[in-house]
């Protein structure tokens, strides 16, 4: 997260292209969103034991344990309209999951209304741009925009797991075997054609490095960011 905070000040700041990145976890955290209280952890018992960190972006507590993040930093210029990129990112992955006999929907394509009162987890909420299969959510996404540049970052919920296991994953649900590399893949070619620009691997500058160790000091490693509300 504090490499994905960086990548924003450089697109913003000094042009950078843009990046997008895909990302495990090295041990399985529960992440808040940026506007939950800490104490409300309390509400889930089965991540009790996994380390708590911060977003900087809204929404529910996220279990990062069987599922794939993603992250995708582009200048304004290259959105006219931001909220699309909701839109490019889902299809697309509904997109490359349909190549695989799974089909997977928008959640404002499958059902309109309230759902009442905000769970604490992300996965038991619903918005009309999440992606679901049958009523289950297993993608989500959050944005952040600052000085001319916009981070839009993810969760694809891959499988069950014990930190929380009220929440079924592709897997779970199609009872197909998902290799997130291929998938990340696939799915970011589709990503490249879709907005119309060039892939290439890359990696961070030392700049970017370096800022990175400044906000994984300062926000999402510091107790004090995170217990923060």
């Amino acid at each position: 997260m504090s490499l994905d905070e960086a990548l924003l000040d450089q697109v913003g700041e000094n042009g950078r292209t843009g990046c997008l990145r895909f990302y495990f976890w090295d041990q399985p955290t529960l992440s808040l969103g940026y506007f939950q209280s800490h104490r409300s952890r309390d509400r889930h018992t089965f991540s009790q034991a996994c380390p708590l960190v911060r977003r900087s972006t809204g929404g529910g507590a996220i279990v990062h344990a069987e599922e794939l993040t993603y992250s995708l930093v582009l200048p304004v210029r290259h959105a006219s309209q931001v909220t699309r990129l909701y839109e490019i990112c889902h299809q697309t992955l509904i997109a490359e999951l349909s190549t695989r006999g799974i089909v997977a929907t928008r959640w404002g394509q499958a059902r309109r209304g309230s759902v009442g009162d905000e769970p604490f987890l992300c996965f038991l909420r619903r918005s009309e741009d999440d992606i679901v299969i049958g009523r289950h959510k297993i993608a989500g996404s959050a944005q952040r925009r600052r000085r001319g540049g916009v981070l839009q970052h993810g969760s694809v919920l891959l499988r069950k797991t014990c930190h929380a296991p009220e929440l079924a994953g592709i897997e779970d649900l199609s009872a197909l075997r998902i290799d997130p590399y291929e998938l990340a893949r696939r799915w970011s070619a589709r990503l490249g054609d879709c907005l119309g620009v060039g892939l290439c691997r890359g990696r961070p500058t030392a700049g970017e490095v370096e800022q990175a160790a400044r906000y994984r000091s300062q926000k999402f490693g510091n107790r004090q960011w995170t217990h923060r509300r």
